[in-house]
């Protein structure tokens, strides 16, 4: 059975032994079968019965979950379908815990305060930064993908579906990301560098199963935006994991257990055909008609606990009435921050900026409309994209080199926040990573990554010679609370934190400390 790297199965032992009668040969599954335990370590045995060593040989070979036994992985790996089912029973216990059925708003956003992720906020330790190998301009793949694997819930979700048999077939993107980072964090071989993982297969052109030309970049074929290549990476797992997370629905209500599963998907069905024809909320003295976008090929619960998040645009000025505001909720994977207006600025203002009040004309009532754009839910992991480049009257696309100056931590001002009643701490953000870009144009210039000292370890290896003797010694550095790690493809340094403030930061990453 193909498994993740490090992952082991119980295999019977069927070596044979001479008895003192010669000629008279017995097996251990004879005399005393002995599967070795799966749990990693491969010390503790257990003793069957005769005839039922075979059996549990197979059973247990043939387990459609592998923990991997290596050392050093820094996720607690778990059944994908277990992850799946905490989190619907976790989400269904705070929407029933909501009342007031009849205004939706107060119950979504009661449901977003109290919704728990059974995904891992924390490494068990932090893992040991490793460089990539750049082969040909593959650095906005590296620059992700190190942002990414340095998020534990997305560690752990990508870990647990590569050792995962039936999460592996239908996410094989994402099972490859999982199998890379074993391959990353491998002991012993934290000082080399490694390539990306192949996210897509390759195939030949003109086969059936040949690389639409939308995912094309995920095999690194074409030089792609930063951003761009996170967009289609996300898209490419959510269109994975949600055929996985349908198949374990259905799984469960053939289940006689499952009554309660059952009960979450008929609200969800209610859920979904209510917000395509849309809900009013009044709030103060206006009332919202609000509609909710739905995506064609849904959603996955698994990535929305990790990315999911929702804008509320609103519009007011369409309807007659003054007090009437037109509502779309929209989900979003990362938001584009404008950097455009002040040559210096702080995150903070980017955004306040950002979610201002606009006037927009309606060509078809000949009319102007106010639209204002708010958060709605805020996701665990808040993925801000700057918005570097800009297009002139000419037509010709250059770069902002704005400054904006980040902090370790950020508070999502409560203006710009759909929920007024949200606290500080559930608006609150630790930076994990920021992406910086270097050059003046998007085709050209490289992508760096910074991972801050509570992302990653910061004790990077060093060797030094121990003198007459010309011997080398491998020493760790700890660095200070106020430095970064550099991962500049293959080169890992350590540095003060003012040495990211100086570039042109381009994308950051941050979690949800609430």
């Amino acid at each position: 059975m193909d498994g993740p790297p490090g992952s082991q199965t119980a295999v019977l032992k069927k070596s044979k032994r001479r008895n003192g009668k010669r000629g008279n040969t017995t097996t251990d599954s004879q005399q005393n079968a002995r599967v070795t335990n799966s749990n990693g370590n491969g010390n503790s045995t257990d003793k069957l019965n005769p005839g039922e060593g075979v059996r549990a040989s197979q059973e247990v070979t043939t387990s459609l979950f592998q923990p991997p036994r290596q050392e050093h992985v820094y996720v607690e790996v778990r059944p994908v379908k277990e992850l799946y089912g905490q989190l619907c029973r976790g989400t269904s216990n705070a929407a029933a815990g909501s009342s007031g059925a009849s205004n939706r708003n107060c119950k979504q956003a009661d449901t977003n305060k109290r919704r728990t992720c059974a995904l891992q906020y924390d490494f068990t330790e932090l893992p040991y930064p490793r460089g990539m190998v750049n082969n040909s301009n593959f650095c906005f793949m590296n620059s992700i993908l190190q942002s990414l694997l340095f998020i534990p819930a997305f560690a752990q979700l990508a870990v647990s579906v590569s050792c995962d048999v039936q999460a592996r077939e239908c996410c094989p993107a994402l099972a490859a990301f999982g199998k890379w980072a074993l391959q990353y964090w491998k002991p012993g071989y934290t000082r080399l560098a490694i390539a990306a993982p192949p996210l897509m297969p390759r195939t030949k052109a003109g086969t059936a199963s040949a690389i639409p030309p939308s995912q094309r970049a995920l095999d690194g074929s074409v030089q792609e935006d930063a951003q761009e290549f996170l967009q289609k990476l996300l898209e490419r797992i959510q269109h994975e994991l949600v055929p996985f997370e349908e198949k374990q629905g259905k799984d469960a209500a053939v289940a006689s257990t499952a009554h309660e599963d059952v009960n979450n998907r008929a609200e969800e069905s209610r859920d979904t055909a209510s917000a395509q024809k849309g809900w009013t909320v009044v709030k103060g003295k206006e009332k919202l008609a609000v509609r909710e976008h739905v995506d064609a090929q849904g959603q996955s619960r698994l990535l929305s606990a990790i990315f999911g998040g929702t804008l509320e645009s609103h519009l007011q000025g369409k309807q007659r009435q003054r007090d009437h505001v037109s509502v779309v909720v929209e989900r979003y994977f990362s938001v584009p921050v404008d950097v455009a207006f002040a040559p210096e600025c702080t995150i903070e203002q980017a955004l306040e900026h950002t979610f201002t009040t606009e006037t927009v004309y309606d060509s078809g009532r000949e009319k102007n409309l106010k639209k204002t754009l708010r958060f709605g839910q805020l996701p665990s992991i808040l993925l801000l994209q700057l918005r570097r480049w800009a297009v002139t009257r000419e037509g010709d696309l250059v770069k902002l080199d704005n400054a904006v100056h980040v902090k370790r931590t950020l508070q999502i001002p409560r203006t710009i926040c759909g929920d007024a009643t949200l606290s500080s701490s559930e608006r609150s953000y630790r930076l994990l990573s920021v992406v910086c870009h270097h050059g003046d144009a998007m085709g050209r210039g490289h992508y760096v990554t910074y991972l801050v000292h509570h992302a990653a370890n910061p004790e990077v290896m060093k060797v030094r010679a121990t003198g007459k003797t010309n011997e080398a010694e491998a020493v760790r550095s700890a660095p200070p609370n106020a430095s970064v790690v550099l991962c500049d493809d293959a080169n890992i340094s350590v540095g003060p934190a003012k040495s990211m403030h100086d570039k042109a930061i381009y994308f950051l990453m941050y979690q949800k400390m609430s």
